[in-house]
């Protein structure tokens, strides 16, 4: 056994949803290192997510491939899952990323702004999956079986005030994964849920754009790896769940939080 085929993804093919920047890029990129041959990142936003698959593209010896378009609605879901049918035979990687941050006090929260979010961030996932099932299984065995992974959050597990929209998406996507894991065993497909603490993303930027700040540095100091999570903390991640190494996992949430739920 060699450790670089162990971690191997070479000539998988891989979509990655909300792949323009943030986590879902870390983990478009970890998968090009890896030696995936076609990456697939999806936005709603063409110029940026043209210009970092062109990034990534330039800086691997796989393909990373634009596909716009929006997910919040089922109509978007299904039109993306059309350009992966005309484009490939199979995929052997779906990485659900894709999601809405939203927050505020209860009494201003609106029917408008829950249902973005569920639909957004559980619906949509759920039923992409569901469309691209064909081509998951297309190639999967049981020695090589596909991969789908959703991307939950801390949120899911604690208890705050201002986020209910949101951390109850997540929580709801995290009792899925087992689910939805053993309704597709038998076809080879490993279903799994990675739940990141705090990280560098556009979601998290008014946290830590001013490294200085005196609240930056406290939270730093609240969680117990004392850092914000990066692109090697995900990626790697999402490799080994993605390559042999991580091909008997299935029906897990994997905690990537440096320590975060320790404190709660």
């Amino acid at each position: 056994m060699k450790i670089e085929d162990l971690y191997s993804m070479k000539g998988k093919v891989c979509v990655v949803t909300g792949g323009s920047s943030g986590l879902g890029s870390y983990m478009a990129e970890g998968f090009l290192a890896a030696g995936a041959g076609r990456v697939y990142i999806t936005a709603r936003s063409g110029d940026a997510l043209k210009a970092k698959a062109a990034e990534l593209s330039a800086g691997y010896g796989g393909d990373c491939i634009a596909l716009a378009g929006d997910l919040s609605t089922l109509d978007g879901v299904e039109a993306l899952a059309g350009q992966l049918h005309e484009k490939e035979r199979h995929i052997d990687v779906l990485v659900n990323n894709a999601g809405v941050g939203t927050g505020g006090l209860f009494e201003r929260m609106t029917p408008q702004s829950w249902d973005m979010t569920m639909d957004l961030n559980l619906r949509s996932p759920v039923f992409l999956t569901q469309a691209l099932c064909d081509l998951l299984k297309a190639n999967a065995t049981v020695d090589d079986p596909a991969r789908v992974i959703f991307i939950s959050s801390v949120a899911a597990s604690e208890i705050f005030k201002h986020v209910m929209a949101y951390s109850t998406s997540k929580k709801a996507l995290e009792h899925m994964t087992p689910q939805l894991a053993l309704a597709l065993a038998d076809d080879h497909i490993r279903v799994n849920a990675i739940s990141p603490g705090r990280f560098y993303s556009e979601m998290t930027r008014g946290a830590w754009k001013d490294p200085e700040a005196e609240s930056f540095r406290q939270e730093l100091e609240r969680i117990p790896a004392h850092r914000y999570g990066g692109l090697e903390d995900i990626a790697g991640v999402a490799v080994m769940l993605c390559s042999r190494a991580g091909s008997y996992f299935t029906g897990e949430v994997l905690n990537l939080d440096g320590g975060h739920r320790l404190r709660h």
